[in-house]
């Protein structure tokens, strides 16, 4: 798909991602915009918003976009000027390659936080609020794959948001005005304005909604174990061993307990554990790296055992006061197989789908003999048929949609890609799956995603830097024992060790010593050291996060004080040139743009094409350069990214809830001007 930024060439064998979004003195004339691609010239000047008709995408071109970059050597008040529709001002930060922005005397004026991200008091709440016994909830909800919000009752003010198809907010009860929208300007909650129209409804039970109204898992919580070592983990920590109050959200486990159920006593950095278990049943499951984080105990248990897509983290926690997990993405994901699976608008009968899949008996026994396979990951248990599928109607479209009324198939999956399922449901003997796009997709045309298990390590108080992390799938440490001799534990690839500083050479080897007392060799690890000089920006409540691509490393701080490390993918090109290869930028930026989740893809004459549905807890930086979770592959530590950065889903949701702009709970996608956290990336 070859489509162009508005006065502005993009290079080849790029990731882009799709849908609309309107930039400081620029705007993106099409759908796509690359990632990381930047692009050589200045964006041209942008147009005033258009209604919201106009702004919302077809099913073709779905998702919310990112920003463009800003034009090379622009200030920020030439950019991004107080008052302006605005989303981003430090696209002109970057360094040049092997550049050390923490070397920086003090934080650039261009990221200073001058206001203007601050929203105008234009409908101030009532003075005297209602009582409880008079309160009436007045909401309004999305229709579209990105329903706008606004700083003001008006299309050319700031954009400060979006929501997207099912989502429900509440709202003042009256508009605040009617300027080029005719059904109304409403306050939502907690600010913004939405006009009702093409994209927002009042009727809160619309079929779109109704379609929709299964909403992403943002939070993952980890709980409090003591970290433990080795394959087989014992129910104790080693003599002297720190144990840590906040456990790395890879080790989360427990879902959905048995009453007496012999819960985990510890679990490895990134062993998954647990679900469902029997009563008396020994929690403690030591599973492979990569495996499901809900891996079910019972005989032919499903290896996928996430919660049900119908199913909300809130219901299970008071079924069982158990956490509900999907290993980190907020949906359940597929990767299509090849050939690529239909996209229906409806549900198929037998012989609509032998005519829409005229090889569909040879691929069911080929999916018949694959669900054999050892490696196989089946899909979650199924839910009941969504209502506005029975009786053979098609699916509602979102709004924008081209939809014929007629039509069964909507059109076929591209090459490698990815697609977030509402809920998975069976029919005529085939499991199918609802997308997030409202289309009904065979799932033995696709292998479900068993995301990574890999997450960093949280680190509480009293727990600095440095931090080893095992990058051998053989490694062990030597742990002093009682009598002055030493004993080997296993070492789970990419486990996480905090260390005390010191180092021993014994036989010839290099060690450094852990926490708790054991060495691992030097060669065996990677090591994530404090930093090398205190950077001007690190102040006491100021967040931050640095990004070493030399030791694909992401360190996030409060102030002076690391709060969270881990390993992350920059671009396959190392420290080249971002510009024409795929190199992650260098220098020092606020992120601008948060997403919940967002379609990236790539040209489909690149050597790589892709199109990778709902990328989830994307946060852009600058240009096209983000933070994302990576579902399609599990060799975080190693460069690999078209430039962006890629996280394990647990370490992408975590730094998506720490880092500023907030999202609100019920909103897709949130924008700042001066506000975002800051990003420090260096070699």
């Amino acid at each position: 798909m070859n489509l162009a930024l508005a006065g502005a060439s993009w290079y080849a064998r790029s990731m882009r991602v799709r849908g609309v979004f309107l930039l400081p003195a620029m705007a993106l004339a099409t759908l796509s915009v690359s990632c990381p691609r930047p692009a050589s010239e200045p964006a041209a000047t942008s147009p005033a918003p258009a209604p919201a008709s106009a702004v919302t995408a077809p099913l073709a071109e779905a998702a919310p976009a990112v920003a463009a970059p800003a034009p090379s050597g622009a200030r920020a008040e030439d950019v991004a000027p107080p008052g302006e529709d605005a989303t981003m001002a430090p696209g002109a930060l970057a360094a040049a390659p092997g550049g050390d922005p923490l070397a920086l005397p003090a934080l650039p004026p261009e990221l200073v936080d001058d206001g203007s991200d601050a929203l105008p008091e234009i409908d101030p709440p009532p003075a005297t609020a209602p009582t409880a016994a008079e309160e009436e909830v007045h909401e309004l909800a999305s229709v579209a794959r990105e329903t706008w919000i606004f700083a003001e009752p008006r299309w050319t003010s700031r954009r400060i948001g979006y929501l997207r198809a099912g989502a429900v907010v509440a709202r003042r009860p009256e508009p605040s005005g009617r300027t080029s929208c005719a059904d109304g300007w409403y306050h939502i909650e907690p600010n913004g304005y939405v006009c009702i129209g093409a994209s927002a409804t009042l009727n809160i039970h619309d079929l779109a909604v109704e379609a929709s109204s299964r909403r992403p898992v943002r939070r993952f919580a980890s709980p409090t174990l003591p970290v433990v070592r080795g394959e087989a983990a014992p129910a104790a920590t080693q003599p002297g061993e720190t144990v840590l109050a906040a456990m790395q959200p890879g080790e989360t486990a427990l879902a959905a307990m048995q009453p007496d159920a012999n819960a985990l006593a510890a679990t490895q950095p990134d062993a998954n554990a647990l679900a469902a278990t029997h009563p008396g049943a020994n929690a403690l499951a030591a599973t492979h790296p990569g495996a499901n984080a809900l891996a079910a105990m019972q005989p032919d248990a499903n290896a996928l055992a996430a919660t049900h897509p119908g199913e909300t983290a809130r219901a299970a926690t008071q079924a069982g006061d158990a956490t509900t997990l999907l290993g980190g993405l907020p949906y359940t994901y597929v990767m299509s197989r090849s050939p690529t699976p239909p996209l229906y608008a409806r549900l198929p009968d037998e012989d609509e789908q032998r005519g829409a899949e005229p090889d569909l008996a040879a691929h069911l026994l080929r999916a018949a003999t694959a669900a054999r396979a050892p490696d196989f990951v089946a899909p979650p248990p199924p839910d009941a048929t969504p209502s506005v599928l029975l009786y053979g109607r098609p699916a509602p479209g979102l709004a924008g949609d081209r939809r014929s009324p007629g039509a069964l198939v909507l059109g076929r999956a591209r090459t490698r890609s990815g697609f977030a399922l509402l809920s998975t449901f069976d029919h005529d003997g085939r499991r199918f799956g609802l997308t997030t796009d409202l289309a009904v997709l065979p799932l033995d045309r696709t292998r479900v995603i068993r995301p990574s298990a890999f997450a960093g390590l949280a680190l509480p108080e009293g727990v600095p830097l440095p931090v080893a992390f095992a990058r051998r799938r053989h490694a062990a440490r030597l742990v002093p024992g009682e009598r002055g001799g030493v004993t080997r534990a296993p070492l789970r690839f990419r486990e996480a060790i905090p260390l005390s500083g010191a180092s021993r050479r014994l036989g010839g080897i290099d060690y450094l010593e852990a926490r708790d007392g054991s060495l691992v060799r030097s060669d065996e690890v990677v090591r994530v050291d404090p930093l090398p000089r205190t950077p001007a920006w690190a102040v006491r409540g100021r967040k931050w996060i640095d990004v070493s691509i030399d030791k694909q490393s992401l360190v996030a701080y409060e102030g002076t004080r690391p709060v969270y490390v881990t390993l992350v993918s920059t671009g396959a090109d190392g420290l080249g040139d971002p510009k024409t290869t795929r190199s992650t930028i260098q220098g020092l930026f606020r992120i601008h743009t948060k997403h919940v989740t967002v379609t990236m893809d790539g040209d489909e004459e690149d050597e790589d094409p892709f199109d990778f549905r709902d990328v989830p807890f994307v946060q852009y930086f600058t240009e096209g350069f983000a933070f994302h979770a990576a579902y399609w592959h599990d060799d975080f530590g190693t460069p690999r990214s078209h430039g962006c950065v890629n996280l394990s889903p647990l370490d992408a949701a975590w730094l998506f809830e720490w880092t500023t702009p907030e999202v609100p709970a019920e909103w897709h996608g949130a924008l700042s001007l001066r506000k975002g956290t800051l990003v420090s990336i260096r070699p």
